[in-house]
């Protein structure tokens, strides 16, 4: 079998052309794809912990600190303290990063369109249901 041919180079290949087209993309706003995640994420799901913001972005607690980290520099997020742990902080957007998703947003749907051009509807759905399916059945087997 030729290595084009295997599953995991095919998946690490596409991934990395499209974190470095992505990343290109959001250059003008200091930001890399593991950031504009972080941002995305907060943007639906408001404040989250540092190990909350980990676990739905299936990351481990510490790079999740060192991304927070940046964007707080960046001044893109702001923390406070939880209050129902005062041990821990909660972290959400700043207005200047409000201000910005959806442009980061309009980046992000370019780069996710130039990566599926030449497919139509029904290959896109095939495509979201199987790597959706293939992340589930490897986080099952504690792969994540």
């Amino acid at each position: 079998m030729e290595i084009q041919q295997i599953l995991g180079y095919l998946l690490n290949t596409s991934s990395k052309l499209i974190k470095r087209t992505m990343d290109n993309n959001l250059n003008e706003y200091n930001i890399t794809t593991s950031q504009w995640a972080v941002l995305k994420l907060l943007d639906t799901k408001i404040q989250l912990t540092q190990t909350q913001i980990a676990k739905e972005l299936l990351g481990d607690k510490a790079t999740a600190g060192d991304i927070i980290l940046r964007l707080y520099e960046k001044n893109y997020v702001e923390k406070s303290i939880d209050k129902n742990d005062k041990r821990m902080y909660v972290v959400s957007l700043t207005p200047k990063a409000k201000n910005l998703i959806n442009d980061m947003e309009k980046k992000a749907i370019e780069v996710t369109n130039k990566a599926l051009e030449g497919l139509d509807y029904n290959d896109i759905q095939i495509l979201n249901k199987s790597l959706n399916q293939i992340i589930n059945n490897l986080s099952k087997e504690g792969q994540i």
